[in-house]
């Protein structure tokens, strides 16, 4: 089962000392495999999310609206990545949504405290997962503040290229804080780079 099996794959290389076969059953009683369509709402914001989505097949954005109903794309997830809401179980200020038809895994958070008491190291690899989503976030931060919307889309273009070709323009727009117009003369003027 674990060569077909990519949320069993992820979590045997995290855990490499893990017991599979009592894992193949946790997996199986608790991960939710979920078949989404296009633009599926995952959880909303002023919602009380409680699970986290490990995507096997396709790419989630994760999104903030401002009060004038503009959207702000924050993260995107895509096959073997990722993503739920720290925060929870409060109600979130975010909302998470499939940008292509895609099969992801769910899991609460009762459980996945369950997964973490029984797999040893998975504690330390957890604590080392959210430091290391910690870092990206201030990275974007700092990119975001410090950088103009080209650097911020050459840095894009040249470390994730298939998000590039994967995401509609108008999402990378909202991703890089620039109207679709502004990120069209970026894409134009970098493209002679």
């Amino acid at each position: 089962m674990l060569q077909n099996n990519q949320i069993l794959r992820y979590i045997h290389k995290l855990y490499p000392a893990a017991d599979i076969s009592l894992l193949q059953g946790f997996v199986e009683d608790n991960y939710k495999r979920e078949v989404l369509k296009k633009k599926t709402l995952l959880f909303s914001s002023g919602q009380s999310n409680t699970r986290h989505y490990f995507v096997e097949k396709g790419l989630l954005r994760l999104y903030i609206l401002d009060r004038n109903g503009r959207e702000f794309n924050l993260l995107f997830a895509k096959e073997g990545q990722v993503l739920g809401d720290l925060a929870t179980p409060q109600p979130t200020a975010y909302t998470l949504e499939t940008v292509e038809s895609s099969i992801v895994y769910s899991i609460d958070e009762k459980h996945l405290q369950e997964f973490s008491g029984m797999v040893s190291g998975a504690a330390n690899s957890s604590t080392d997962l959210i430091r290391r989503s910690y870092l990206f976030l201030q990275k974007r931060l700092v990119a975001i503040l410090s950088k103009t919307a080209e650097e911020n889309y050459l840095d894009l273009r040249d470390n994730h290229p298939d998000l590039i070709q994967r995401l509609p323009q108008y999402h990378i727009a909202s991703y890089l804080g620039v109207s679709a117009e502004f990120l069209s003369k970026i894409i134009a003027r970098t493209a002679k780079m």
